[in-house]
């Protein structure tokens, strides 16, 4: 069980380019070219990188991607993006997006009907977002992915559901990916019928879930006959309601190495029995507080070198069970590789014309 530093780079590591791509900055405060992040987009091309910098960005509606880009925040605690629109803050829209990537940024479904992350476009395929938290408006999913040959690839992210009725994912349809990622809902109580990843439609792929943590459902999956296998291991699912179950999952799925509170029906081999709230901080009646939960497995917890013999947690150990697991752990806050400056101060902060100023920043990157 490790946890990432952040660690302080200068300024001028912000300044750096990567290569075979032309760069676009949106700033909130008008630093870069842009200052929303759809204005970057439309002037974009495919094979560009999006960095978006710290700020909150409200879009008057879906931003709405038909392009194969790279989209790169400074963390969801510092790169916020707002939707008004009916469908996702980030909708995409066109097979001419599939490959995209998005990471460190925070997708908030801020009108009805807004999901954080959406895609309904037959053929718009291979998605991936790292180190993301998508938050659902009301009405909506939290991710509404239901494409047909569209997967979706979830690594190190936050779902946050908020609202009664409707499911933490709906899909991916087409089957996908999630790794190190948290899926909770916030509605108390979430109603039995609604799940935290599936569809009530066959899928057309399979689904692979490790190390993830499942907080406050009645059903965690939702996968219709007819669908192919899943692959789940290293998962805990606690804090259950109503009808207490891991849900429905395709009778050949590799399942071990899961663990869930007494009462709820074991699934697969190697099955964990929590006996009690094992994180650091998750409070059962406030549910995922942004900022304030930890997620971390408490000293002496059952789940801690616990999960797969066969995966191995950073430090060379047994890989926990839950999000800090693995060799590819959560990093708070979404953190991505890429450097930011998240704060200058100028010294001295008031200057003459001609006055030479030294500028200090503070800043942050993820583990490489």
């Amino acid at each position: 069980m490790k946890r990432f530093a952040i660690g302080l780079f200068a300024l001028t590591l912000l300044l750096g380019s990567h290569a075979n791509a032309t760069l676009r900055y949106v700033s909130q405060t008008g630093a870069g070219a842009y200052t929303l992040p759809s204005a970057a987009h439309a002037a974009a091309v495919n094979g560009d990188t999006i960095l978006v910098g710290p700020g909150i960005y409200v879009e008057p509606a879906s931003v709405v991607i038909t392009k194969r880009l790279t989209w790169i925040g400074a963390g969801w605690d510092q790169s916020i993006v707002n939707g008004l629109g009916n469908s996702g803050t980030f909708q995409f829209n066109a097979s001419t997006a599939t490959g995209s990537t998005i990471e460190g940024l925070r997708l908030n479904g801020g009108g009805a009907g807004q999901a954080g992350f959406y895609n309904a476009m037959t053929n718009c395929d291979s998605i991936t977002a790292r180190r993301c938290m998508f938050v659902g408006g009301a009405n909506t999913n939290a991710i509404g992915w239901t494409a047909t040959n569209g997967r979706l690839y979830l690594e190190d992210c936050v779902i946050i559901h908020n609202y009664q009725f409707v499911n933490g994912i709906e899909g991916p349809r087409s089957g996908g990916m999630l790794r190190n990622c948290v899926v909770v809902s916030n509605v108390s109580p979430s109603p039995g019928n609604a799940w935290a990843i599936g569809s009530a439609t066959a899928a057309t792929g399979p689904l692979e879930v490790y190390n993830s943590v499942f907080l406050n459902w009645g059903n965690i999956f939702n996968t219709a006959t007819g669908s192919p296998a899943s692959v789940l291991i290293n998962n805990a699912a606690f804090d259950f309601n109503g009808a207490t179950s891991w849900g429905t999952i395709p009778g050949a799925s590799l399942m071990d190495f899961n663990a869930g509170p007494a009462g709820v029906a074991a699934i697969g081999t190697n099955y964990i029995t929590i006996p009690s709230n094992p994180f650091v901080t998750y409070d059962t009646a406030l549910n995922y507080v942004i900022g304030t939960t930890n997620l971390n497995l408490i000293g002496g917890s059952n789940l801690i070198d616990a999960g797969n013999p066969g995966i191995l947690d950073v430090n060379g150990s047994r890989s926990d069970v839950g999000v800090y697991g693995g060799p590819r752990p959560l990093i708070d806050n979404g953190v991505p590789n890429y450097p930011w400056a998240v704060n200058i101060v100028n010294v001295p902060n008031v200057v003459g014309q001609g006055t030479p100023v030294n500028a200090t920043a503070i800043g942050r990157v993820g583990p490489q």
